[in-house]
């Protein structure tokens, strides 16, 4: 893949006049947003080139991938290796200004995000989070682990599963305890990693750390070859594509979503009770803005 990537827009332009008028639309299309071709999904690309889904896969075919997302996997690779790295993103972001197309940032990052839930839905069938829900309703100990951008999706992994079960852990690292949280994992517990590339190196020790002590490891990751694929018992592999500063968190906090529904879901009675005795404690201690003081603000709103 990697000997197709690094060639890839070279072997477009010589070839582009001999292929058929719809591969030579599809390619023109192709060499003219790089970045978006290689980040964005087969359906929405062909849509923007004026082709057909299929067009797209013969002409990955023609290029010597055996399909689609093995074309896009190679363009990503070469825009990794131009040194894609968040000071190149921030000013690739910045060029849209000079060429007027901010106005659609915010409208392409949407349907980014739409594509890579797709595409997450793609990679991991229903079966696997029930498995891991499964795995996750046995263990003696949850370990909940997502440094820097993906803090959003362990914390609400975190937080919903507080609200029915007392035994999670959420390795924050407040006040240098990061290793300390960690102390007494074993084989009776689950450890569950989200990260993406570039993998934090914390999240990579401790998940290393939990493998060792026997726990089963749980990775939510972007790649099968991602270091911590290499030591899970499960892997949930999300797309995370995104034109933004960042890799987006939308399919991981999606994945943290669907795991505490399915958590919930197979609790029983002991869960619906810790759920009507943490939402008692939420009303009791006002944690809410009141609803009658809500249904007060829809009567006198303007607009209706």
């Amino acid at each position: 893949m990697n000997a197709v990537g690094s060639g890839l827009l070279e072997r477009l332009e010589l070839e582009r006049d001999d292929l058929s008028p719809q591969l030579r639309q599809a390619a023109s299309y192709l060499l003219d947003h790089q970045d978006e071709a290689a980040f964005r999904s087969m359906r929405f690309v062909a849509a923007k080139a004026g082709v057909q889904p299929a067009t797209m896969v013969r002409l990955a075919q023609r290029l010597g991938c055996p399909g689609y997302e093995d074309l896009r996997e190679a363009l990503r690779h070469r825009v990794r290796q131009t040194g894609e790295g968040y000071r190149n993103r921030a000013a690739r972001l910045q060029r849209r200004k000079s060429r007027g197309a901010l106005s659609y940032l915010a409208t392409e990052m949407i349907l980014a995000d739409q594509a890579n839930l797709e595409t997450t839905l793609d990679r991991i069938p229903a079966e696997q989070l029930t498995t891991v829900a499964k795995a996750m309703s046995q263990a003696r100990r949850l370990y909940f682990v997502g440094l820097r951008s993906l803090y959003p999706a362990a914390f609400y992994l975190h937080y919903g599963c507080r609200m029915f079960r007392d035994n999670t852990v959420l390795l924050d690292g407040r006040g240098g305890t990061f290793t300390d949280d960690m102390r007494g994992v074993n084989e009776r517990d689950l450890m569950l990693v989200f990260s993406l590339r570039p993998y934090t190196t914390g999240s990579v020790q401790a998940a290393r750390y939990a493998a060792v002590r026997g726990a089963t490891v749980v990775a939510v990751t972007d790649s099968s070859v991602s270091p911590l694929a290499r030591m899970a018992t499960h892997t949930l592999r999300v797309a995370a594509e995104s034109p933004a500063l960042f890799n987006s968190v939308v399919p991981a906090i999606s994945v943290a979503q669907a795991l505490v529904a399915l958590l919930l879901a197979q609790g029983g009675q002991r869960a619906l009770a810790a759920v009507a005795e943490s939402e008692e404690q939420l009303v009791r201690m006002e944690a809410y803005w009141p609803e009658q003081e809500q249904a007060a603000l829809e009567i006198s709103d303007p607009n209706e």
